[in-house]
């Protein structure tokens, strides 16, 4: 039991409130240095310091990661792409020693075909690559092919993102800005400036299912809404999610249906979402997720709170709240604050974090976490700090 909550907040557990960093593969290049007219290169490197507490503030594991991540692109022609992005990790200290088959969980569950490299391993450390990127992006017209790996985003919402089908992610897991890919086909076709049909494949393995789906986007009074229509594995789906304001917030929801199996009953998740900016640049965002088959009981067991999130299932509760917040104290000073509550189970997170600019391309950040839950009595779970510098070049 011990080591299966461990790995849990592992799982759970490398995260804050939620990635403010949410890049795009395009907006990725856009820093990129030219190392010829048709070449291009970017990335970082970060060093993390990881410290692991007992719900009593006393026991202590220590766990560092060395990160650095590669993006290539190569222009041949005005509409051909060719687009590589290697991830490289060396992670040394107490995860690695007392987490089961640790290299394991290193590799992306979506990707079909393994295109990772462990370069070195022991009881205490390993070097791991992964190619995180590898796509070609052929354009004709108002038509767009992309062939290969890739992070096909279809969500809207900032916190959770049921019309995401291809690429779920940990929305918690602040280091992984980028956020996972999946070896696809893709084509993009825009009918008017806003509006469009994008369709897209993706081949499962063996923990993850066969996607096929169709989006289709228009812009309406404002809005702009999306229509999902698809086949997860055995499973149909249909969603729409949608983006707008109400006066000077922002407002945003998504919705995606799951039928019947043999084994599992239908799925809904319903998310909404709302966000403001006041004068004094204080930025507030209350979101809102209900999963239909969550756990709704402040009786459960440990196990039962898995948080290995796949397209139907992003919550192991079934209503769940955050409250978010984050202001510029300096230019080069912010403070943010994240809250997540579901009620019943009385899950609780609170997740603060501090950002500094050293420099135009060096960044820290101070992250804490805590982590509660009622069991047999509500209680700390576990607390895990971070002391992170990442530099970009």
């Amino acid at each position: 039991m011990k080591i299966n909550l461990h790995i849990l907040l592992i799982f759970f557990g490398n995260s804050i409130g939620w990635s403010q960093e949410l890049n795009t593969e395009d907006s990725i290049h856009k820093s990129a240095v030219t190392i010829h007219k048709k070449f291009y290169i970017n990335g970082y490197i970060k060093n993390m310091q990881v410290l692991d507490f007992n719900k009593n503030l006393g026991r202590l594991n220590a766990t560092d990661l060395i990160h650095n991540r590669i993006n290539c692109k190569w222009k041949p022609k005005q509409n051909i792409t060719l687009n590589i992005e290697l991830r490289n990790r060396f992670i040394w200290g107490d995860d690695v020693r007392n987490i089961p088959s640790y290299t394991l969980l290193l590799r992306n569950t979506n990707e079909t075909v393994n295109l990772s490299k462990i370069w070195l391993s022991n009881e205490s450390f390993v070097m791991h690559t992964n190619t995180d990127r590898l796509n070609l992006d052929y354009k004709i017209k108002k038509l767009s092919i992309r062939l290969g790996r890739q992070r096909i985003n279809w969500g809207i919402s900032t916190i959770w993102n049921p019309n995401d089908l291809f690429n779920t992610y940990n929305f918690l897991d602040f280091d992984y800005e980028e956020r996972p890919g999946s070896d696809a086909i893709r084509l993009i076709g825009n009918i008017t400036s806003f509006s469009g049909l994008e369709l897209a494949y993706a081949h499962g393995n063996k923990t993850s299912k066969n996607v096929f789906a169709g989006k289709y986007f228009f812009n309406k009074n404002g809005y702009d809404v999306q229509i999902i229509t698809g086949i997860l594995g055995n499973r149909f789906t249909t969603g729409v999610g949608w983006a707008g304001s109400i006066k000077d917030a922002g407002f945003k929801g998504e919705m995606q249906f799951f039928s019947n199996t043999l084994v599992n009953n239908f799925q809904i998740n319903i998310t909404l979402e709302g966000d403001y900016v006041f004068k004094n640049g204080l930025y507030i965002n209350g979101s809102f997720l209900y999963n239909n088959n969550g756990l709704n009981t402040n009786k459960i067991n440990p196990i039962d709170l898995n948080f290995k999130f796949t397209p139907a299932y992003l919550m192991p509760t079934k209503f769940n709240f955050v409250i978010a917040s984050g202001k510029e104290i300096t230019p080069l000073f912010s403070a943010n604050l994240s809250v997540l509550f579901a009620p019943r189970t009385n899950l609780l997170l609170i997740l603060p974090s501090l950002n500094y600019s050293l420099s135009d391309n060096l960044n820290a950040n101070l992250v804490w976490q805590s982590f509660f839950a009622s069991f047999n009595q509500f209680s700390a779970l576990n607390h895990r700090g971070y002391l992170r510098l990442k530099y970009n070049f």
